[in-house]
């Protein structure tokens, strides 16, 4: 394993720790849950407030736990697969991350989702909210071709390997096209089926609350952990096809100039940067204030519009009121 890789996962390692201990602090946890408050366009109602509070800070933990799980399972494979001395491997440890950090914010979520809860007076909606009530067409969209076009980046590589112009890879061996690039690309597509179904299964589950602030502090909280289970599968496709382009570009020996050997490294060595920028600037968009508040706008569609007036003015918090109730009945 590279020694730069070992650095930066031990430096990774000591963040997390450091930020898990920060957070179970008062005063970061009330600046926290400040911050998502005003993410989320939700005020902050005193009498839920302890509440809000405990749910937020059992979400981020479960976050920074589930990512130092990923880091450690991520080096644990890299190093029992004798992983290659390239960096850009790197990108799998940070996949590791991603994707158990996810199922632990999914796994606390569902903790409340599936709890059985006391009989006692409590709204319910007459009808259940879809996915497209919670995320954004462009984040839905964005997740699925990021999976189409790294499937069909695989399959346009495989053929020019195929037909191997100027026996450019003569020297590349089986591992380098699927380890890990391979691997990878069908874990995005089995995480593709399986965050779908699990989006699904939350879906299904009620949302118990007396009333309506509570509601809408539930939506806002499942907005936030459904759009993180969409955007698994599209992440996981885009390392997978950079990595595919910077191993191919590793393993293709010293081309002569103005070769196809030559074009090839060029291009492999591009559109594997790219995609990590484009990844990056997906991961920035999806967290505007578009992506945040989707749900009020579909949900609580006068909050949001009293949202956008306050926000316009000195005020930036907002309440659901009677009249937003869309979707809800008491």
């Amino acid at each position: 394993m590279n020694p730069i890789l070992v650095i930066l996962a031990a430096l990774a390692m000591a963040g997390l720790g450091i930020r898990l201990a920060y957070i179970s602090r008062a005063e970061p946890r009330k600046r926290m849950l400040h911050a998502y408050s005003q993410q989320v366009g939700l005020a902050l109602v005193p009498e839920i407030v302890p509440e809000l509070s405990r749910r937020l800070y059992r979400r981020e933990r479960a976050g920074v736990v589930g990512s130092m799980v990923g880091l450690v399972v991520g080096a644990a494979v890299l190093v029992a697969m004798d992983g290659s001395e390239s960096l850009w491997n790197g990108l799998l440890v940070g996949v590791a991350m991603t994707v158990t950090s996810t199922i632990a914010l999914i796994l606390n979520d569902s903790r409340v989702a599936f709890t059985p809860v006391p009989d006692a007076p409590r709204l319910a909606r007459s009808l259940l909210p879809r996915l497209a009530d919670y995320v954004t067409p462009l984040d839905r969209t964005f997740s699925l071709s990021f999976l189409a076009l790294a499937t069909l980046g695989y399959v346009a590589v495989l053929g020019v390997i195929a037909i191997n112009p100027e026996q450019v890879f003569d020297d590349v061996s089986v591992r380098t096209i699927l380890w890990p690039a391979g691997l990878l690309l069908a874990l995005a597509a089995a995480a593709s089926l399986l965050t779908w179904a699990a989006a699904g299964a939350l879906l299904g589950r009620g949302q118990p609350a007396s009333t309506f602030i509570e509601l809408a502090w539930s939506d806002a909280f499942r907005s936030t952990t459904l759009r993180s289970l969409i955007g698994i599968p599209g992440i996981i496709a885009a390392v997978s096809t950079c990595v595919l382009f910077l191993s191919l570009s590793d393993a293709i020996d010293l081309p002569e100039p103005g070769s196809v050997g030559e074009v090839l490294v060029d291009s492999f060595a591009i559109v594997g940067p790219v995609l990590v920028f484009a990844l990056i600037g997906w991961s920035v968009t999806s967290l505007r204030n578009r992506s945040t508040t989707h749900y009020l706008r579909r949900m609580w569609p006068e909050t949001a519009a009293e949202l956008i007036r306050r926000r316009r003015g000195p005020s930036a918090h907002n309440l659901p009121d009677e009249d937003s109730r869309e979707k809800t009945s008491a």
